[in-house]
């Protein structure tokens, strides 16, 4: 998807500005936030791809100017209601309730083995790497070039690689393919690479640092041999 989510490289944005120091949280309703996506994810709602997906629908004025856990409030929402989970009508209904008495208690849950699961998914992840029987098509020191297509279905390419040359320096066995958990089509995996590209091989000799190089790590069916 050629979306808003996809900026590296683009220019027009400002300088990105690293602070020393950041909290985990700003406001307490981002915790909440955050537990949203472990717990949905457990119950079987989505995956992280699919979860991606979403962010990545989001209308761009919205995405630009949400806070980022809003992001994830707005995902797990959408999905919800394409799945049945709930409806808009109970969200909106629940969310007057608590707009209306904000002190309200929240519904009870006591489930243990929930917060064990999350407390191990914060330290530990979600695991992707796979098995598979396929031999990998490329070796290490191979230059490749990157598909340069622009599919509407979330994928993994940024888009300032697409079309790029580059050369396989990593072979990291095979992980789960995020185009296909995306759709919700369900598991598959392919062999994943880290690519390095020389920077001005990605934005121009004139604007390069001729010393500098960027990695990228690429699914198998994002790359083709580069001709020679």
């Amino acid at each position: 998807m050629n979306g808003i989510h996809d900026l590296g490289g683009i220019d027009g944005m400002g300088p990105v500005g690293p602070t020393a120091w950041e909290p985990p949280y700003h406001a307490d309703w981002e915790k909440a936030a955050w537990a949203l996506f472990p717990f949905a994810a457990r119950a079987g709602m989505f995956g992280l791809d699919e979860f991606r997906k979403h962010l990545e629908g989001m209308h761009p004025l919205h995405y630009l100017t949400a806070f980022y856990y809003e992001h994830w409030v707005d995902a797990v929402e959408r999905i919800g209601c394409e799945k049945g989970r709930w409806t808009r009508e109970e969200l909106d209904k629940r969310t007057a309730y608590y707009l209306q008495y904000p002190d309200a208690p929240l519904p009870p849950n006591d489930d243990l083995a929930l917060v064990d699961f999350a407390d191990q998914a914060v330290k530990n992840g979600f695991p992707a790497a796979r098995p598979i029987d396929a031999a990998p098509k490329f070796r290490i020191g191979d230059k490749v070039v990157v598909d340069a297509s622009v599919p509407r279905h979330h994928h993994r390419r940024p888009r300032y690689a697409m079309g790029r040359v580059g050369e396989i320096v990593m072979h990291h066995g095979a992980h789960v393919f995020p185009d296909t958990t995306a759709a919700g089509m369900g598991e598959t995996a392919e062999h994943l690479y880290t690519v390095r590209f020389a920077q001005s091989e990605l934005y121009g000799a004139a604007h390069a640092d001729p010393n500098a190089c960027q990695h990228v790590d690429m699914w198998e069916p994002y790359i083709t041999l580069a001709p020679s």
